[in-house]
């Protein structure tokens, strides 16, 4: 009759590296849990709300458009803000803009690093883990007299637990970290384009 495996002889078998894997994977799901509600909350609708600021803006209604960014409580009501109210002389304002979506772009960057950190060393802690277990092994058929292929064969699929670990923990790890990336340069572009063209739609207006 072959042995029953339960979670707790997984956890056994997996040793301190798959601990290690179990810790890394709550803390992975915690990270892209608040980021994910960070990520909606603070720049869920900013792509209405700048084309509105740019729409009010081509039309010279400037009030209209504070306004809006007073009422928006995302991350690019600042960057509107400062590109309407900076300083008169055109390149401090943009310099005070960018500034401004540079420090809205690193609120939304915490904690992404991280993600690509575990999601490039899981893999290789699991595998690490996946080795240390193949030497035991080999070292317990080396111990045991008369033992078959048979012990060989379940402590490296006991080891391989490891690698199936690090794996889990990877790959939502590097999905999550992609899906923020592409969030983050498709904000900091709209907030680019918003103060480029908020900007030019001032100096025309000025020079009329």
């Amino acid at each position: 009759m072959g042995q029953q495996y339960g979670f707790k002889e997984i956890l056994i078998a997996g040793g301190p590296v798959l601990a290690l894997m179990i810790m890394l994977s709550i803390y992975c799901v915690a990270l892209i849990w608040e980021r994910w509600k960070f990520f909606k909350k603070n720049i869920g609708n900013s792509t209405e709300f700048l084309a509105k600021v740019r729409a009010a803006c081509d039309a010279g209604k400037l009030p209209e458009a504070a306004n809006l960014a007073k009422g928006h409580r995302g991350l690019a009501s600042g960057v509107v803000i400062a590109t309407l109210s900076g300083p008169s002389n055109r390149d401090e304002r943009r310099r005070g803009a960018e500034r401004a979506a540079g420090r809205a772009v690193a609120e939304l960057e915490k904690g992404i690093s991280t993600l690509g950190t575990i999601a490039s060393v899981a893999p290789f802690i699991g595998l690490f883990g996946t080795v240390l277990g193949v030497m035991r092994a080999f070292k317990d058929l080396a111990a045991a007299t008369g033992a078959g292929p048979g012990l060989v064969a379940v402590g490296i699929s006991e080891a391989l637990i490891c690698t199936a670990a690090g794996l889990a923990v990877a790959i939502p790890a590097v999905a999550a970290f992609n899906h923020f990336n592409q969030k983050i340069a498709r904000f900091d572009e709209e907030l680019h384009w918003m103060i480029d063209e908020v900007l030019d739609g001032l100096a025309e207006r000025a020079h009329k």
